[in-house]
């Protein structure tokens, strides 16, 4: 299970970076996988269900057991026989062995061993597609979650640049103030947008911060170990909402489950049917009895050999609780059929919405890409009419802002546009294969 490929959209960074750890998507979903406890956790269950499905536990083997034993009475014995005898010891003793080896094998039950053992596969698969399921809901986790780290970097660069931006316009309103050029309250006003920027920069630190250490913790890891990420959203090909809903109908794990389940309800009505009919069963053996006892006229039995015989049985009326069962299997078998398509409708409804704001997303990227451009030139324009005194303090401060949103606006819809695509290959299972 730990070796899985995953087609997702890897970062191919490998290095450092200011001394920490430069860590890689791929890196973090290998990690991710070796140490979540969730999924360590689901392998067991897998482990066990494997376990489970021998034909030993479908009872189609049979049963060898060994006893032995011995016993000693002492005891007041009398005893008178029609012959006249009688027999009175008041310190009868006796003495009893035992041993044997006994075969017990069902040789027909309705079929009932054969789908039971068809029944305990289908649990096993289950159990995988749990699993693959934990995984899968573990690697998105893991890609959001780093992802969010990204744009974190990215949110972080962009305030520290207004900063920057802030720290400009301070030094050239303290200059026009001290010169007599400008304001007491332009330059004091600067002052106080400055403090508010440092801020807000040391408020989006910690949520970078914290947002290394919600993935340090999906990768079940010291929360404090540190690593640096590239500061890039890459995004796959576009996705096609056609190839994506027939790979969902194929391969999405809750269509799976679904369907192994109904699969697993069929098999309860044939069981609750086989119960009807009678039941075989071989018995043989290898016995060896002896006893010795003061308390009876034959003093010494014993006795040693094979037997074998058959049991057949069959309920003829068991308060009509057989035919309950059956109709109660088959109207299981009946909802497992509904469960199927309620989740493929749900299904079909979800990947509609998340493609729709995929694509939503990615036209806002090329719009906020165009955005950013023309804001980018306006602070230029702005700094450099700011400097010679064109334009004034509350205006620089506009395109500043303009700028501070046209970025943020692009990192926020590549981060949902990264996250959508991700949500599409999980719908489809094609995030891990």
């Amino acid at each position: 299970m730990r070796k899985i490929i995953f087609t997702i959209l890897l970062l191919p960074i490998a290095g450092w970076l200011s001394g920490q750890e430069l860590l890689t998507l791929r890196k973090a979903v290998s990690t991710g996988l070796e140490n979540n406890f969730g999924i360590s956790i689901a392998e067991n269950s897998v482990q066990i269900a494997r376990q489970n499905a021998t034909p030993g536990n479908a009872g189609m083997l049979p049963t060898l057991e060994v006893n032995a034993g011995y016993l000693y009475g002492y005891s007041d014995a009398r005893v008178n026989v029609v012959t006249g005898s009688e027999l009175d010891d008041p310190s009868a003793n006796s003495h009893l062995a035992t041993a044997g080896i006994g075969l017990t094998w069902t040789l027909f039950d309705g079929l009932k061993m054969f789908i039971t053992y068809d029944k305990l596969k289908s649990l096993e698969a289950i159990s995988e597609l749990s699993s693959k399921i934990t995984v899968e809901n573990t690697v998105a986790k893991i890609m959001g979650s780093y992802y969010e780290i990204v744009r974190q970097v990215r949110v972080t660069a962009i305030y520290t640049e207004q900063v920057s931006i802030s720290r400009f316009r301070l030094e050239l309103a303290k200059m026009r103030f001290e010169t007599g050029t400008g304001s007491e309250l332009e330059y004091l006003k600067a002052k106080v947008e400055l403090n508010a920027d440092i801020a807000a920069l040391s408020d989006q630190q910690t949520h970078y911060k914290n947002s290394k250490i919600t993935l340090n913790d999906l990768l079940s890891r010291d929360v404090n170990t540190l690593f640096e990420v590239k500061d890039t959203i890459l995004l796959s090909k576009v996705l096609q909402y056609d190839s994506l809903r027939v790979s969902m109908k194929k391969a999405n794990r809750h269509i799976l489950m679904a369907v192994a389940q109904k699969r697993v309800a069929g098999m309860e009505l044939q069981t609750a049917r086989a119960n009807q009919w009678p039941t075989l069963d071989l018995y043989a053996g290898y016995d060896y009895y002896r006893l010795e006892t003061q308390a009876n006229f034959i003093q010494y039995n014993r006795h040693v050999g094979p037997s074998v015989g058959l049991s057949l049985s069959m309920k003829l009326f068991d308060g009509m609780n057989l035919h309950r069962q059956v109709k109660n299997a088959a109207i299981s078998f009946q909802t497992g059929e509904l469960e199927i398509k309620q989740i493929e409708n749900r299904l079909e409804a979800f990947l509609a919405r998340i493609y729709n704001e995929y694509r939503t997303q990615l036209e806002m990227i090329t719009f906020e890409q165009e955005n950013l451009l023309l804001a980018m030139k306006n602070m230029d324009i702005a700094r450099e009419s700011y400097a010679i005194g064109v334009i004034s303090s509350l205006q620089l401060r506009e395109v500043q802002e303009d700028l501070l949103y046209a970025n943020t606006r692009l990192v926020t819809a590549e981060f949902k546009a990264k996250l959508t695509e991700t949500e599409l290959l999980l719908l489809c299972g094609e995030l891990v294969r």
